[in-house]
C-alpha cells in the first residue's frame, strides 16, 4: 500500500524543503570550492561538515543553481521533524520525483513505527536502479537526524545504490554512518570539505568587504578580521557589518561582541543539554583542553566522551592531535564562552585556581602561572612562583623567572626571601648589573629584608656580581662551599664557582679554571642539568686551551649524551653547541652543520655571548667550506651586530678576524681591507700594538692575527712575521696551546710565502708537537689555508719530525684533496731557468707575485685571458713548477723579480 505523500505537510512547506533557499544578495561567488564540489559531487558520495554559520547550505545552494542546468539534483533540506522514518522516505521520494518524474518508489505500509525499513530500502534502491540518467541526491542539515534506524538505512543506500546515484551529505558533524563512509573511503569514493576549505581568507573577506563596508579593505584590516574569526563565514560578515556600523571602521572584534553573542547564545547554547552547556562554559576558562583537565574543573569522570560529542557534532572543537587528548575551542566560540562567564566572578576564580593546580602538578609552568595570577589565592600564587622559579632558575630559564617575578608589586616580591633571591640571581645571570646592584641596595636598606634573604645569600649575590661585572676573579670569599653550613643555597654555590671558573679562564689561568669547574660540577651533582653542563663546558674549554683536545672531545660527548633525548632545553642548547665546535673540528661537517641549525634558532638573550658566537662562527665556516660565502657573510653580519650593542671586544675581534680571512679566501683584497680599516687595525699597528709582547689578551691576538693575514697577502712578509712572533710568545708565555698551535701555522704560512722553506717547516714541526701526535683540526686549515701544502710539501721531502695517525689523511681527505703537486725550493735545483723567461712572462711573473688573480692579469696587461693563462703555463713550466706559489718562491730564489 502506498503511503500518500501530502499528508506529510502543507505544500508550501514541502517546496520549501525540495529547493535550495535562496541566498542573500551580499553572497560572494567562491569559484574554487565550486570547482572542488564539481569534482566532489562525481564520487559516489561527498561530505560538507563544519559548525553552524559556516556557509554549507550557502555554497551548496550556489553549486546547485550552476549544476542543475546539466545534471539532475534532487534537493532535500533537513529539520528536526524528520527524524521520523515514514515523514523522512515520504520526503526523499518526493525530492527525487521533483526532478525525475518517472521515479516510481513508494513507503511500504507500517503498522508500527519499530518495524524494519528493509522493505522501504528495497523500493527505493529498485526505484533508482530503474531510472534512466544519473542523479545527485543533495540532504542538507544531516545533524537533525538521530534514529538509528533511519541512520541504518541512509547507510544501507549509501552502499548499494546504483552506479548512476552520486550523494551529497552537509551538516555540522560527521554522521553515524560507519560502514558506508570507511568502505567508501577505501574504494577512493568519498570527499570530504570541512571548515578549513570553507572558512574565508583574506581575498574572500576584502571581496565581501566591498559589499558590506562599501569600501576595499586593506591587507591587514582583512588579515586581522581572518585572525578575530579564523575565517568562520558568520563571525566574517558579522564582523564586517559591525565596521559598517561604526565610525571608527574596523576595529577590536571578539566573542563577546553583541552580535557574535546574540548569534552563539541562540544558535548554539540554548539548542544544548544543560550538562553540556555547564561543560563548554566551565572548560572555557582554559586555551586548551584535555578530559584530565576538565574532569579536575568540573569534578566529573566523563570529559573525554563529552570533547568527543563536541568533535563529532563540530560545535566549535578543533583536536590539536591525532590522538584525541588536546583540544581547543574557535577563539569567537572561546571569547563568547568567556564573556559568559565573567557573569559570575567568584566561579571563574575558582576555575582558574582549578586549572592553575592541574597544570602545575602536570609541570606546566606557565600555564599554571598565568591561571594562578589571575585566581584570587594570592597564598598559592607565592607558593607557585617560587616553586616555578627555582625550577627556571635551575634550568638556565632566566627570561621565564625575570617574566613572571616582575609581575608581582615590587614591594610582594622583595618581602619573598626566596623570589627575590631568585630573581636578583637571575638579573646577575641575564648581565642586567645595574638592576641587580639596586634591588641588593634596596635589601640592605631594609632591615626585615635583610634578615628575610639572610646574610649567606647576600655574599652570594655580592660575588656573582662582583665576578661577572668587573672580570677580576676577586670574590672575597675563599670558599663559597663553606657557606653552606650557615644556610646557604647549593645551587647558588655551584652557579658562584662556575662563573669564577669562567673569569680565571678568560685571564688565562687554565688549570685554575679547570678546578673551579671541577668544583661546580661536583656541587650541582644532580640538582641542575644546565647548570651541570655550563661547568662541564668551562671545564672542556679549560682542556681546549691547554691543547688536550681529546679530553675536551669526550666531555663533549658525555655532556650531550646526558640531554640527547631530552627537550630542546638551554641544557641541550649549550650541549649541542660544543659538540657542533668538536664536529666542525674533528672535519664531520654534516653532523656540525646539522647541530647548528638545530642549535641556531634556540639562541635567544638568555644565551652566553660564548655560545652565541661559537655557534654563528662555526655555521659560517662550514658554510663557506662548502662555497655558500653570501650565506656565511650573512652569518657574520648577523653576529657583528648582536655584539655592537655591548662590550665584547672579544667576539668582535673574532668577527674581524673572521671576515677577513673569507675575503681574501675569495681574492677580494679589497674587502679585506675594507673590514681592518673598520675595525682600526692599521692605525692600532701604526701604534705599535703588537711591536711587544704582552700578557695575553685575545681580543688583541685576534685582531693581531687577522691583520697579519691581511700582510701576506699584501706580501708584506716581515711585518706579517713580527707581529705574528709577538702574539706566538704571548700565547706560549700563558701556556695557551689552542691558540699557540694556529699562530705557528700563520707564521709558516708566513715564511713559506715569502719563500724561506726551512723556516715554514719549523714552525709546522713546533706547531704540531703542540697537538700531542693528534695533528692539526679543522679550524687550523680554515685559518690558514696554506697549511695544506706545507704539510705536503713536508711530507715529499721526509721534513715532518713527527708521525701523524694513520687514519689522519682519511678524516681530512676533502682538505688534501685540493692540493697540487708541490714543487720547493732545493738546493739541487739549477740556478737558471730551464729555458730563459720572455720580458712578457717575465712581466706576467710579477703580476703573479702582486696577488693578482688570473682576469685581473689579463686586464693589467691588456691581453685575453687564454693568452694570460698560456703565457703563467710557460713560466711554470721554464721554472720547473705546478702552482702559483711555487712559481713566485722559484723566481725570487733565482732573482727573476724581487
Amino acid at each position: 500500500m502506498i503511503e500518500p505523500i501530502d499528508e506529510v505537510g502543507p505544500h508550501h512547506l514541502m517546496q520549501g524543503k525540495l529547493h535550495p533557499p535562496q541566498t542573500a544578495g551580499t553572497c560572494i561567488a567562491r569559484l574554487a570550492l565550486l570547482s572542488r564540489l564539481d569534482a566532489a559531487a562525481r564520487k559516489k558520495l561527498a561530505l560538507l561538515t563544519a559548525p553552524i554559520g559556516s556557509g554549507k547550505t550557502t555554497l551548496l545552494a550556489q553549486w546547485h543553481r550552476r549544476a542543475a542546468q546539466e545534471q539532475a539534483i534532487a534537493w532535500l533540506s533537513l529539520d528536526e521533524h524528520d527524524n521520523e522514518p515514514v515523514r523522512f522516505f515520504s520526503y526523499l521520494i518526493a525530492a527525487m520525483k521533483a526532478v525525475c518524474p518517472a521515479f516510481d518508489a513508494y513507503v511500504p505500509h507500517q503498522r508500527r513505527l519499530a518495524e524494519s525499513l528493509e522493505p522501504t530500502i528495497t523500493v527505493l534502491l529498485a526505484s533508482l536502479g530503474r531510472l534512466n540518467r544519473p542523479v545527485c541526491i543533495v540532504l542538507d542539515d544531516l545533524q537533525m537526524l538521530s534514529s538509528p534506524a533511519l541512520l541504518r538505512a541512509i547507510d544501507s543506500l549509501l552502499l548499494h545504490s546504483p552506479p548512476g546515484v552520486r550523494w551529497i551529505l552537509s551538516g555540522r558533524g560527521l554522521p553515524a554512518l560507519h560502514s558506508a563512509l570507511s568502505r567508501l573511503r577505501l574504494n577512493d569514493q568519498l570527499d570530504t570539505l570541512g571548515p578549513a576549505e570553507l572558512n574565508f581568507d583574506a581575498a574572500a573577506i576584502v571581496q565581501l568587504g566591498e559589499t558590506l563596508c562599501s569600501r576595499t579593505l586593506t591587507d591587514d584590516e582583512a588579515l586581522n578580521i581572518q585572525r578575530s574569526t579564523e575565517g568562520w563565514v558568520a563571525g566574517v560578515k558579522l564582523a564586517l557589518l559591525a565596521a559598517a556600523e561604526s565610525r571608527d571602521g574596523i576595529g577590536d572584534f571578539d566573542g563577546s561582541h553583541y552580535e557574535v553573542a546574540r548569534y552563539l547564545g541562540a544558535s548554539v547554547l540554548q539548542e544544548l543539554p544543560i550538562e553540556m552547556r555547564e561543560f563548554l562554559l566551565a572548560s572555557s576558562v582554559v586555551d586548551r583542553m584535555t578530559a584530565e583537565l576538565c574532569n579536575q574543573l568540573l569534578g566529573i569522570t566523563h570529559s573525554q566522551s563529552l570533547l568527543e560529542q563536541l568533535e563529532r557534532a563540530q560545535l566549535f572543537m578543533q583536536p590539536l592531535d591525532s590522538h584525541g587528548h588536546w583540544y581547543r575551542y574557535h577563539t569567537l566560540f572561546l571569547d563568547f564562552l568567556r564573556s559568559c562567564l565573567r557573569h559570575d566572578m567568584a566561579r571563574l576564580a575558582q576555575l582558574h585556581e582549578l586549572a592553575s593546580r592541574w597544570y602545575a602538578e602536570h609541570q606546566l609552568h606557565e600555564e599554571a602561572l598565568a591561571h594562578a595570577f589571575a585566581a584570587s589565592n594570592e597564598a598559592w600564587k607565592l607558593e607557585l612562583l617560587d616553586r616555578c622559579a627555582t625550577t627556571w632558575l635551575r634550568a638556565g630559564e632566566i627570561v621565564c623567572v625575570i617574566h613572571w617575578t616582575s609581575k608581582l608589586p615590587r614591594n610582594v616580591m622583595l618581602a619573598h626571601a626566596g623570589i627575590c633571591t631568585v630573581y636578583v640571581a637571575s638579573l646577575i645571570l641575564s648581565r642586567r648589573f645595574s638592576e641587580a646592584a639596586a634591588t641588593l641596595r634596596e635589601i640592605e636598606s631594609n632591615v626585615a629584608l635583610e634578615r628575610g634573604i639572610g646574610a649567606a645569600h647576600l655574599r652570594l649575590l655580592h660575588a656573582m656580581l662582583t665576578v661577572l661585572a668587573d672580570s677580576s676573579g676577586q670574590i672575597g670569599i675563599s670558599s663559597p662551599e663553606a657557606l653552606r653550613e650557615r644556610g646557604a643555597d647549593s645551587f647558588l654555590i655551584g652557579t658562584l664557582l662556575t662563573l669564577q671558573a669562567y673569569t680565571m679562564l678568560r685571564l688565562n689561568h687554565f688549570d685554575k679554571a679547570w678546578r673551579l669547574a671541577m668544583r661546580a660540577r661536583d656541587t650541582f651533582d644532580s640538582m641542575s642539568v644546565y647548570s651541570l653542563g655550563f661547568a662541564e663546558v668551562v671545564a672542556c674549554l679549560a682542556e681546549r686551551a691547554q691543547g688536550d683536545m681529546k679530553a675536551a672531545a669526550d666531555r663533549c660527548e658525555r655532556m650531550f649524551a646526558l640531554v640527547r633525548g631530552g627537550h630542546r632545553s638551554p641544557a641541550w642548547v649549550n650541549a649541542a653547541n660544543a659538540l657542533a665546535y668538536v664536529r666542525y673540528e674533528e672535519n664531520r661537517l654534516d653532523e656540525a652543520e646539522a647541530l647548528c641549525s638545530e642549535v641556531l634558532p634556540l639562541l635567544c638573550v638568555q644565551s652566553t655571548v660564548e655560545n652565541v658566537s661559537t655557534a654563528y662562527v662555526t655555521f659560517s665556516r662550514i658554510k663557506a667550506i662548502h662555497g655558500r660565502h653570501g650565506e656565511a657573510f650573512q652569518l657574520l653580519d648577523y653576529l657583528h651586530s648582536l655584539l655592537e650593542s655591548g662590550s665584547h671586544v672579544r667576539f668582535l675581534a673574532q668577527v674581524c678576524a673572521e671576515k677577513i680571512r673569507l675575503f681574501l679566501s675569495q681574492e677580494n683584497l679589497q674587502r679585506a681591507r675594507a673590514v681592518a680599516l673598520e675595525f682600526g687595525l692599521q692605525r692600532r699597528a701604526r701604534s705599535g700594538e703588537w711591536r711587544r709582547a704582552r700578557g695575553y689578551d685575545e681580543a688583541w691576538e685576534r685582531f693581531g692575527s687577522g691583520y697579519a693575514a691581511l700582510l701576506v697577502k699584501q706580501r708584506q712578509y716581515d711585518e706579517a712575521r713580527a707581529i705574528l712572533q709577538v702574539l706566538r710568545h704571548s700565547a706560549r708565555e700563558v701556556g695557551y696551546i689552542y691558540r699557540e698551535a694556529p699562530l705557528e701555522a700563520a707564521l709558516a704560512s708566513c715564511y713559506w710565502h715569502a719563500g724561506d722553506v726551512e723556516g715554514a717547516f719549523d714552525c709546522l714541526n713546533r706547531g704540531f708537537s703542540l697537538t700531542q701526535g693528534h695533528g692539526f683540526t679543522r679550524g687550523i686549515f680554515d685559518e690558514v689555508p696554506a697549511m695544506t701544502q706545507i704539510i705536503a710539501a713536508a711530507l715529499e721531502q721526509g721534513r715532518l719530525h713527527g708521525a701523524l695517525p694513520t687514519h689522519y689523511f682519511c678524516k681530512f681527505q676533502n682538505v688534501f684533496s685540493h692540493t697540487a703537486p708541490v714543487a720547493t725550493p732545493s738546493p739541487r735545483k739549477p740556478a737558471l731557468p730551464l729555458e730563459p723567461l720572455t720580458e712578457r712572462e717575465v712581466d706576467m711573473l710579477r703580476l703573479l707575485a702582486q696577488g693578482l688573480s688570473n682576469h685581473e692579469i689579463s686586464a693589467r696587461s691588456q691581453i685575453a685571458l687564454s693568452t694570460a693563462k698560456w703565457h703563467l703555463k710557460n713560466v711554470f713550466a721554464k721554472l720547473d713548477v705546478s702552482t702559483r706559489t711555487g712559481a713566485i718562491a722559484r723566481a725570487r730564489q733565482m732573482r727573476l723579480i724581487e
